[in-house]
C-alpha cells in the first residue's frame, strides 16, 4: 500500500469563485445575465472567436452546433469511435445517422488520412465531428500537398462541428487557440466538474458565423427572440417575446458563470501545472517497457492535457482490467477513456461501421488507462501514484507466464 489516496481528478476552486459567487447571490439575479455575458465575452478573447455562447453542457453545445449546421433527417454524420457518447447522440436528436470511424493507434485522434478513407467510401456523409481527444487536436490545418481536416472537408461542402470538450486552452498547429473557429462550423467545450477548467455542469460553443451564432443563442432558450435578462434591462414591455422556432433550454446561469469566469483566469495557469506534471511522468515512467506513454510529439504547448493515457504494451503479456486493479488497489484513482461506442448496446444496433470494424479503435480501449493529472497534485501524491504504477507493473509481470 501508498498508504496515501490519490484521486483520479481533484478540482481546483481556490482562486475567486467564492468572491463571484457571493456577488451574485448579492445582485439577487442568478439566472443568465451579466455575469454570462461577461463569461462569453472573456472566453470568445480567450479563444479569438468572433462569438462565444454559453449553455449547460457540452452536449448541449454539440447539439446547437449540429442543428445550426443543418444536420437532420437523412444526414450521415462521422463520429470517432472514440469517444463520450454524447458526440454521437446529439447526431440522433437531430434525427440523423451516426457513422463510426476508426482513430489513429498512436494518438487516439481522427487524421486526415482516415477521414479522406471513410468520405472516398460514403460520399453521403454530410457533417464530420473530429474529437481533440485527451486534450490533442486534430490536425485540422494542413499544406497544399497534405490537406489537413478542414480543406478535406470544404473541398467536399462537408460541415465540421469540433468536440473540443478535453481541449481547453489548446492550440492548432500554426498556433492559434482551439475554438477560433478555422473554417469550421463551430467548437464545442466541457466544462463539466473534471474538465480543464469547471463550472460544475456547464459548456461554450465558439463560432465565427454571425448567423450560426445567432441561431444557437435563439434556440438554447427555447427560440425565444429575447432573454430574460434582455427583457429586464432594455426599455420596452418586459413580457413581450416572440418564439422563432421549437428551441431547448440549455441557457447557463449566473452562478456557474461566476465560477467560470474565476476558473478562466486561471486557465493558463492550470495548463502549465499539468504539463509540468507531464514532463514528470515522462522522467518517472518512461522507462518502464511495459507500457506505453502519450506520443512524445504531443508534449508541446498546443496540447491541452485533459488526460495522460498510458498504454499497457501488448507484448508485455500484462492485462490492462488486472493492471487497472492493482494500482487501484494502492489508493490510487484511475480511469478508461473510452469503451468504443460500437461496443455499447445502443450504438452496435444504430450506427454505422465498416465490416472492419474499428480494430485501432479496440487495440487502444483494450491497453489504456488514464492516470491521475490535475493540478493541485502534491509531490507526496505524484509519487503515490507512480510507486503503485511500477509496484503493479512489477506485480503483473511476476504473474505473467514466460513464453
Amino acid at each position: 500500500m501508498t498508504g496515501m489516496n490519490v484521486p483520479f481528478f481533484r478540482a481546483d476552486l481556490a482562486g475567486h469563485e467564492l468572491e463571484y459567487i457571493r456577488e451574485v447571490l448579492e445582485s439577487g439575479w442568478l439566472t443568465s445575465g451579466k455575469r454570462v455575458q461577461e463569461f462569453e465575452k472573456l472566453f470568445a478573447d480567450a479563444t479569438g472567436a468572433g462569438h462565444a455562447i454559453a449553455v449547460n453542457s457540452c452536449t448541449a453545445a454539440l447539439h446547437l452546433a449540429c442543428e445550426a449546421s443543418g444536420v437532420g433527417p437523412g444526414s450521415e454524420v462521422l463520429v470517432p469511435s472514440l469517444t463520450f457518447t454524447a458526440t454521437a447522440e446529439v447526431v440522433e436528436y437531430l434525427g440523423g445517422t451516426v457513422r463510426l470511424v476508426d482513430v489513429d493507434l498512436t494518438t487516439g485522434l481522427l487524421t486526415p488520412d482516415l477521414l479522406t478513407q471513410a468520405l472516398d467510401a460514403h460520399p453521403s456523409i454530410s457533417c464530420v465531428m473530429p474529437v481533440h481527444f485527451a486534450g490533442a487536436p486534430c490536425r485540422m490545418l494542413g499544406t497544399t500537398q497534405d490537406p489537413g481536416i478542414v480543406k478535406i472537408c470544404q473541398s467536399r461542402g462537408i460541415s465540421i462541428v469540433e468536440d473540443a470538450a478535453h481541449a481547453f486552452p489548446a492550440r492548432y498547429a500554426d498556433g492559434k487557440p482551439v475554438g477560433s473557429s478555422i473554417g469550421t462550423t463551430a467548437c464545442c467545450f466541457s466544462f463539466y466538474a473534471n474538465k480543464t477548467i469547471t463550472t460544475g455542469e456547464g459548456g461554450m460553443v465558439t463560432t465565427n458565423d454571425d448567423a450560426v451564432a445567432e441561431r444557437m443563442r435563439r434556440m438554447r432558450l427555447h427560440g425565444i427572440d429575447r432573454s430574460a435578462w434582455d427583457r429586464h434591462t432594455r426599455i420596452g414591455a418586459a413580457w413581450e417575446y416572440d418564439v422563432i422556432a421549437a428551441g431547448y433550454k440549455y441557457n447557463l446561469t449566473d452562478i456557474a458563470a461566476a465560477i467560470g469566469i474565476a476558473q478562466l483566469e486561471r486557465a493558463e495557469e492550470f495548463r502549465n501545472a499539468r504539463a509540468r506534471l507531464v514532463e514528470a511522468y515522462r522522467e518517472r515512467l518512461g522507462g518502464i517497457d511495459a507500457i506505453r506513454l502519450p506520443a512524445a510529439d504531443q508534449a508541446s504547448n498546443h496540447h491541452a492535457w485533459h488526460l495522460f493515457v498510458i498504454r499497457v504494451d501488448p507484448a508485455s503479456g500484462i492485462d490492462r482490467n488486472q493492471l487497472i486493479e492493482k494500482i487501484n488497489d494502492q489508493g490510487i484513482g484511475t480511469s478508461v477513456h473510452y469503451k468504443p461506442l460500437h461496443r455499447m448496446t445502443h450504438w452496435s444496433k444504430t450506427a454505422l461501421i465498416e465490416p472492419s470494424g474499428c480494430p485501432n479503435t479496440d487495440d487502444w480501449f483494450e491497453h489504456c488507462l488514464s492516470l491521475p493529472l490535475f493540478p493541485s497534485m502534491t509531490a507526496d501524491e505524484f509519487e503515490s501514484v507512480c510507486t503503485a504504477v511500477e509496484s503493479a507493473v512489477a506485480n503483473c509481470l511476476a504473474g505473467t507466464p514466460r513464453v
